[in-house]
């Protein structure tokens, strides 16, 4: 799905917080910066951040202030005051490290279309930092570039350059978008509805779509020819998307294709026909990602064709688990129940769709309906704002129905500094108070995406690599099989629930293969772990056992500041201990020496840089709060056995390790 460029506030938040050393600062002055920085009102929010750095001259969080306050500037209209602000921003970075917050910078700006002379210097100055120290991503610095040459009119230069920018990104819809413009404006108006076309049906959600019904009617008169114009593109791109994912699922492919057909208005009974088949091939094993695709596909192909009762179907039965950067969903939903006279659930539906982003199809869709609705823009807003608390303070309640005995492992790969995982940490706090362990096992492994984090050690590493370690933050695995990706700000905490909820729902109706009983003893500093695992002959499976902290304190860059069931040793990482119950049961014992594995944290954390875990091209600077030291009475240990081929976890088994030196089973 495609995603809009990161919030510069954010980026910048990623990135000072990444470049420097900070210490934890007093309560008084971290309280100072947020509180200053949530202020709604941009007069009083500068006027705010502008005091802290008066009152903090000194703090590390200065930058921060700096960069809200020429956002807060900017959005005022005052681009002077917003650029002295940044230039300030940029003072505090090193010069060899200012690539992203230039490019960054340029990209708002020409998003905004001001200051484009500064934008025309920070994108250049990005570009040869880029060329020298970052060539692998080059692109994307030549993608803003372009587009700031094509806000000052210098259409051709902007034409060229992203025809460099694109090269390896030929199927992105934000590239393609672009030089989709640039062409327009070069006077190749053909060309540039062939892009868009391929923008559409490579995922883009608003402005494709737009500029390629726009630009048909400015070249045919008309209905039939622009009818017939639109079919003739639609096949072009149809067949250059089919040959490019031959290799891929068909069904999920036509599936796709049959939105765009329905994008664009023609061969909609094809259309009908693969998004069906989408559908029809859904069962217990089904993905959420395929149940939520195939189902809004379906739903939007019904829409347009004008059946409205159907697409409204399919659409409400994913509709608390598709989240708010799915743009086309929610304007479908929002187009259907408008179409059907629901006016109240459409204007739900289209606040749903911009809570995330300001979606222009999206907000124009609401704006017109709340008018019409007696609501002015005030109004709207307050609605928007108290959608987002609501699902903020999401509280699920409690779990208490029978299950088959599946304990089911749910594993996050989480980061302090990863903004969208705060989503996915806060939905699994929630899962957490939710389930009892008995029912769900929880395991976080912190890992340095997208910058450095202090809970991360090698163990957690090599769970990451266990996986195939090419995936990014944050990402959820239910019992080794099912995947789950994507996160967001803390208003996606139900979502993300929802989603998670409707895995673990389904692997609970498994009937277990295994049995496993277990239980902990602690002796100072050693936590001896025995384990008894009955259950049919095995072949290709090993025990895994995983030492979590329960809930440490530390605030990352993302805001979240208590961290759950923290992995800080794993003993069976690569698939040492077999577990074939030959004769139907085995014991197993195994033992934790806190001491060492202290001790190793300490040495990883003194120079993480020598070790695979670190990513590459990233200075490493030191650490806000050391994190080697284990509280012994805040400890759970969760054993499973995994099957080494199809990495699906068969059974799980959670203990708490008791605080004083005793013996405790599973709770």
């Amino acid at each position: 799905m495609f995603k809009p460029k990161m919030n510069f506030f954010l980026s910048v938040l990623f990135l000072f917080l990444i470049l420097t050393n900070i210490e934890f600062a007093q309560t008084q002055e971290i309280d100072a910066i947020k509180k200053a920085a949530a202020l709604k009102d941009n007069s009083q929010k500068i006027e705010a951040l502008k005091q802290f750095i008066k009152d903090y001259p000194g703090s590390n969080y200065g930058g921060i202030a700096k960069a809200n306050i020429f956002s807060a500037y900017l959005d005022l209209g005052k681009v002077d005051s917003a650029l002295y602000f940044v230039n300030q921003y940029f003072a505090i970075i090193p010069p060899e490290m200012r690539m992203n917050p230039y490019n960054e910078v340029a990209y708002t700006l020409a998003q905004k279309k001001v200051g484009l002379d500064s934008a025309d210097v920070y994108s250049k100055r990005a570009v040869d930092l880029a060329r020298n120290n970052n060539p692998q991503n080059l692109s994307m610095y030549l993608d803003t570039r372009a587009l700031v040459l094509f806000d000052l009119g210098r259409f051709d230069s902007a034409y060229v350059l992203e025809k460099q920018a694109i090269i390896g990104h030929e199927n992105d819809p934000a590239y393609l978008l672009n030089l989709a413009a640039f062409e327009e404006a070069t006077g190749k108006k053909l060309e540039a509805i062939n892009t868009a076309a391929l923008a559409i049906i490579n995922g883009d959600n608003d402005q494709a779509l737009i500029r390629l019904n726009k630009w048909v009617s400015e070249d045919k008169s008309t209905i039939e020819e622009q009818d017939k114009l639109k079919s003739e593109v639609a096949s072009a791109s149809l067949k250059k998307y089919f040959e490019e994912n031959s290799t891929k699922d068909k069904i999920s492919t036509n599936s796709n294709a049959s939105v765009f057909l329905a994008q664009l208005g023609v061969n909609l009974p094809q259309a009908e026909k693969w998004a069906k088949e989408g559908v029809s091939s859904l069962n217990k094993n089904s993905s959420i990602d395929d149940i939520i695709l195939f189902k809004k596909n379906l739903g939007i192909v019904y829409l347009a064709e004008n059946k409205l009762d159907l697409a409204l179907s399919d659409l409400k039965s994913i509709e608390e688990f598709d989240d708010p950067w799915d743009f086309d969903f929610w304007f479908a939903l929002g187009n259907t129940y408008e179409k059907l006279g629901q006016n109240k659930n459409a204007l739900n539906a289209y606040i749903s769709g911009v809570i995330g982003f300001d979606n222009q199809r999206i907000s124009s869709a609401a704006a017109k309906l709340a008018q019409k609705e007696g609501i002015d823009k005030q109004g709207l807003q307050n609605m928007i704002d108290k959608q987002k608390e609501e699902l903020a303070s999401f509280v699920p309640g409690h779990f208490n129905k029978k299950t088959s005995g599946k304990v089911v492992l749910a594993e996050l790969f989480t980061g302090a500094e990863c903004n969208p995982c705060a989503a996915a940490d806060y939905a699994f706090d929630a899962l957490s108070n939710y389930y009892p362990r008995k029912d769900l096992a929880i395991l976080e492994y912190h890992v340095h995406i997208p910058g450095p984090d202090p809970l991360t050690n090698p163990q957690s590493f090599q769970r990451y690599k266990y996986y195939g370690g090419n995936f990014g933050t944050p990402t959820v695995f239910f019992d080794g099989k099912e995947k789950v990706t994507g996160g967001g700000p803390k208003f996606l905490l139900k979502n993300r629930f929802n989603v998670y909820n409707l895995a673990i729902t389904k692997m609970m109706k498994e009937i277990p293969e295994l049995h496993i009983t277990g239980s902990a003893v602690k002796n100072e500093k050693l936590i001896n772990v025995k384990l008894d695992i009955k259950g049919k002959p095995l072949q290709d499976a090993s025990l895994h056992l995983a030492l979590a902290e329960k809930s440490i304190d530390y605030l990352g860059g993302n805001g979240v500041d208590k961290q759950i069931y923290v992995v800080r040793n794993l003993i069976g990482s690569r698939n040492e201990i077999a577990v074939n119950l030959k004769n139907n049961s085995e014991n197993y014992n195994e033992v934790f020496d806190l001491n060492k594995i202290e001790q190793g944290l300490t040495n990883y954390l003194s120079d993480p840089t020598k070790d695979p875990s670190w990513r590459p091209n990233v200075r490493f600077t030191g650490w806000r709060a050391k994190t080697d030291k284990i509280d012994s009475n805040n400890l759970a240990i969760v054993a499973w056995v995994q099957n080494n081929s199809t990495k699906e976890i068969l059974q799980s088994y959670y203990i708490d390790v008791p605080a004083e030196a005793s013996t405790q089973k599973a709770n």
